[in-house]
């Protein structure tokens, strides 16, 4: 295991909301276990996006899989055309049984289709949805895609990783440009293992998602999911924490965040209230590094199975998909699962 500080590395510039990313999955389909309102109607959607621009925030997270999300952000792009957009491929361009001529079929019909989607000749920034496609085909379909970012297509190419093996085999590949893992207060296994750090002097872009493990931080420890039970006891040790400084706990969860080198959070919400919620908890000036590192010492390594939300029993009513559904590997634990109402921004 290597140990890193998480002392402040850049002082108040890592405050700097220009560093933060909007994730866009429940803008376009149910999606997160705290989630209760849906997708935002238009008008909420606009005014979410004022304030992000107020903000400095330039930076969009969508993808083939996240329903109508793609074509609401190409409207936002026709207002104002400097958004940064990073989409993924359709995360099922691959399937046993397919032929070549099959699975680039696939890969050349989700391109297209994000591009109309997004109304944009070049798609920025491309993730494999699923880092398994990398090597499809003995590395055809990732250099389908190599070609494509030659010919000016595609900006930049990267893998959207599951796993702690996959970030690490992403990052040890020097074609993958952009990296999105997930990390947070409840899921400290890339923290331990020193990938920031060592990503960042890679020179790589990491996005990182599920800051607050899809909702499950809203939830409090006493309305955990019975799957999920095993987590109260992190939950805890972090409200507890809050309750001694004096702030929410979903503060912390930034703030741990905020403390990792080089990194662009995503963060998903529905509403301009919650987004302006989640600049305040950024810029609070109340946790710095060193309680950050003095509350992940106190935090066990969870394991795969309460953190790795593809791997989450399936729930039967319908309600916010988890990242599971999403990747198809899975189930999901919805809003049904949980009793009460909590805060619905899920990243």
């Amino acid at each position: 295991m290597v140990e890193i500080s998480l002392s402040s590395w850049q002082g108040m510039r890592a405050r700097d909301p220009r560093r933060l990313t909007l994730g866009s999955a429940q803008w376009g389909m149910p999606y997160g276990i705290a989630n209760r309102t849906g997708p935002p109607s238009s008008g909420e959607l606009t005014e979410l996006l004022r304030v992000a621009r107020e903000a400095g925030i330039r930076a969009i997270d969508t993808a083939r899989a996240y329903g109508e999300s793609e074509a609401r952000v190409g409207a936002a792009l026709a207002r104002h055309p400097d958004w940064r957009i990073v989409t993924k491929l359709a995360p099922d361009v691959d399937a046993p049984g397919l032929e070549l001529s099959e699975n680039l079929g696939r890969v050349a019909a989700s391109l297209a289709q994000s591009r109309a989607a997004l109304a944009l000749e070049s798609i920025p920034a491309l993730l494999l949805h699923r880092f398994a496609h990398r090597h499809a085909f003995g590395g055809k379909l990732w250099r389908h895609l190599l070609a494509e970012r030659d010919a000016g297509r595609i900006g930049q190419l990267g893998v959207s990783a599951a796993t702690p093996e996959e970030a690490w085999a992403a990052l040890d590949d020097p074609d993958i440009e952009i990296l999105q893992v997930a990390t947070s207060l409840l899921d400290l296994r890339l923290h331990r293992q020193g990938f920031f750090p060592r990503a960042r002097e890679a020179g790589r872009t990491v996005y990182v998602r599920s800051v607050y493990l899809q909702g499950v931080a809203h939830l409090g420890s006493g309305r955990l999911p019975s799957a999920l039970f095993e987590l109260g006891d992190a939950l805890r040790t972090i409200e507890s924490f809050a309750a001694e400084l004096g702030v929410k706990s979903r503060t912390l969860y930034l703030a741990f965040i905020r403390e990792l080198p080089g990194v662009h959070p995503v963060l998903g919400c529905e509403t301009a209230d919650q987004l302006a919620q989640l600049l305040r908890d950024w810029e609070d000036e109340t946790i710095d590094g060193a309680l950050v590192a003095s509350l992940v010492d106190r935090l066990p390594t969870a394991s795969a199975a309460l953190v790795d939300p593809s791997l989450w029993p399936a729930s039967d009513g319908p309600g916010a998909g988890s990242r599971g559904s999403e990747r198809g590997s899975g189930g999901e634990l919805t809003a049904r699962s949980v009793s009460g109402s909590g805060p619905a921004w899920i990243a």
